[in-house]
């Protein structure tokens, strides 16, 4: 089990490491924005549509990176108060609701990814994208949730049933 939760671990590890070089992109594209736009009066079609994109890839891609390093936000006034065992047991009551919220993310997304493909849809502005590959991210990402919800799960059962972690 503990080879299982570990490459789990490791593919959420990676994956936020190797997305949030994205970051830098999304500087990369504002500031060769705002030169053009004040320096020489030439804004482009795409900066602004490229960096929501490049931002909403980051978001939805680091969220199993982000479960992973427990960086999600919880009412910790309530939270904090459980013992250890506590919030494991309070984090299983509530994962079902959590498999529910991510599936429908999963299933959605990817309905609305594939049917984008298939018509070829663009976003309609002036640049005109096509959106299927910024849409695509959305099921990945909710698969990625979904594997690093399931290795807290189980390390959170294991706490409560056992008492003590995985490690």
């Amino acid at each position: 089990m503990k080879a299982f939760l570990s490459v789990i671990d490791q593919i959420s590890d990676w994956s936020g490491k190797i997305f949030s070089f994205l970051w830098i992109a999304v500087i990369v594209v504002i500031v060769f924005e705002v030169v053009r736009r004040y320096g020489f009066n030439s804004p482009t079609t795409y900066g602004h549509e490229l960096t929501t994109f490049l931002c909403a890839v980051v978001y939805i891609l680091g969220g199993a990176y982000t479960l992973y390093l427990r960086g999600h936000v919880s009412v910790d006034i309530f939270y904090n108060r459980f013992s250890p065992r506590g919030r494991a047991l309070l984090d299983v009551i509530t994962f079902p609701a959590f498999v529910i919220f991510i599936v429908i993310l999963l299933w959605s997304g990817a309905d609305r990814a594939w049917g984008a493909t298939i018509i070829g849809e663009t976003s309609g502005s002036p640049w005109n994208p096509p959106i299927y590959p910024f849409l695509l991210t959305i099921p990945l990402g909710a698969l990625l949730i979904l594997l690093q919800g399931l290795a807290k799960f189980i390390r959170d059962l294991t706490m409560v049933i056992r008492g003590k972690e995985i490690a």
